[in-house]
């Protein structure tokens, strides 16, 4: 089972999937909450739930908060 530091550059498209129709700004619970309705595997939902308690402005400021953390994730979601 992956872990939130195993979110790597060649899946940003598992990060997008998660956030299919979030309605940003978005605080990480609700990234949280979409990414469960979505399907999203374990270790996304566990990265989304560790970013800094704050609203983010739509999927780049998430991809930019995880990059941060996780060093891996393509900003150019």
């Amino acid at each position: 089972m992956r872990n939130s530091a195993e979110l790597t550059a060649m899946e940003p498209e598992a990060l997008q999937c998660a956030l299919f129709g979030v309605r940003f700004p978005a605080r990480p619970e609700a990234l949280v909450a979409a990414a469960t309705v979505n399907g999203a595997a374990v270790w996304v939902t566990r990265a989304l739930a560790a970013l800094p308690e704050r609203p983010y402005e739509g999927p780049n400021q998430v991809c930019m908060a995880l990059c941060g953390r996780h060093g891996g994730i393509d900003p150019g979601l």
